[in-house]
């Protein structure tokens, strides 16, 4: 898999696309409901020190709404992208579908890219991209066609980019609707000590940025 949009290395980073964005989604539509442990505002830095933040909230029970700002050129700039995700069980495993929404101009919009989390612990993920080989216009069919035989070829992950994310804010969401709640982490570690700032007793405050992909829509 090759990754076709060369121009945005940290894009690549954080959402391990190392490949071309797909036609087709790997799933139809969602295998599983939503997982509320991948809920939050999450964060990830390249080796250059760039932070990107992604903020994952519920659609409803089994699609995500992900808000991605990622660092531009130049150091005030700030590229957003929106997806839609959703759960994609292939055999055994479970994969993220992820289609782009909107898009700052270097995704194509309804393209559709996967991924793979791994479960650090309470407030880290490593995202692993996936490698594919299958022509951009494949079939979802074909798609999972090729990830079951690098599955069991042990390949899928060959040569792929992962990336670890960090929680930085939890949400907190019911299933008989409302929006969703934000609150700061119970047992936060130093790296995520740094992107909260106190406020009020009974309050806190987000850094700008964080306060800005909270509301992707301003």
């Amino acid at each position: 898999m090759r990754f076709l949009f060369r121009a945005v290395p940290v894009l690549a980073l954080c959402l391990n696309l190392c490949g071309c964005f797909f036609d087709h989604p790997l799933t139809g539509g969602p295998t599983k409901g939503v997982n509320t442990w991948l809920l939050g505002v999450w964060e990830t830095t390249d080796d250059k020190g760039r932070t990107a933040r992604a903020m994952v909230t519920p659609i409803d029970s089994d699609r995500y709404a992900v808000h991605l700002a990622l660092p531009g050129k130049g150091s005030s700039e700030v590229k957003r992208y929106s997806f839609e995700m959703w759960p994609s069980r292939v055999g055994d495993t479970l994969f993220l579908t992820l289609r782009c929404l909107e898009s700052a101009g270097d995704i194509p919009t309804g393209g559709h890219v996967f991924v793979q989390p791994q479960l650090i612990d309470q407030n880290s993920v490593r995202i692993h991209g996936l490698k594919l080989d299958s022509d951009p216009s494949a079939s979802s069919f074909d798609l999972r066609k090729e990830v079951r035989r690098k599955l069991k070829e042990l390949s899928l992950y060959e040569g792929a980019q992962s990336a670890v994310w960090y929680r930085v804010e939890e949400i907190y969401w019911s299933r008989d609707g409302g929006d969703p709640a934000f609150k700061p982490l119970r047992n936060p570690s130093p790296r995520q000590i740094r992107v909260i700032r106190p406020g009020e007793d009974s309050k806190q405050e987000l850094d700008p940025e964080l306060k800005k992909i909270r509301n992707p829509t301003n």
